[in-house]
Formats: structure tokens, C-alpha cells, sequence
């Protein structure tokens, strides 16, 4: 039986479960993926578009 449960493996997902792994909590991260971070933030570029210049 797990405390909390999160679905969804990508950054968001796997930054709350690292923060609850500060707690004794029993956390279970459940992924339809191969591998964390398969999703849309993989493809995140971190550009920025300021607009038109």
C-alpha cells in the first residue's frame, strides 16, 4: 500500500516525487512511457519566444 500515488513520470511528476521522498512517505510514480521524461516535456527546448521584435 503506498501513501501517495503519481501518475505521469515526466518533470513534473518526478520533481513532486523527489520532494515527498524528503517524508516517510511510501511513494509510487506510474509511467505509460519506457522511461521517465518520454512525454511533452522532453521536447522542451527552453527557448524562449519574447514575440515580435
Amino acid at each position: 500500500m503506498y501513501d501517495v500515488a503519481i501518475i505521469g513520470a515526466g518533470i513534473i511528476g518526478i520533481s513532486i516525487a523527489r520532494d515527498l521522498s524528503r517524508y516517510k512517505l511510501s511513494v509510487a510514480v506510474f509511467e505509460k512511457e519506457n522511461d521517465v521524461s518520454m512525454g511533452a516535456t522532453k521536447a522542451n527546448s527552453a527557448i524562449v519566444h519574447g514575440g515580435p521584435c
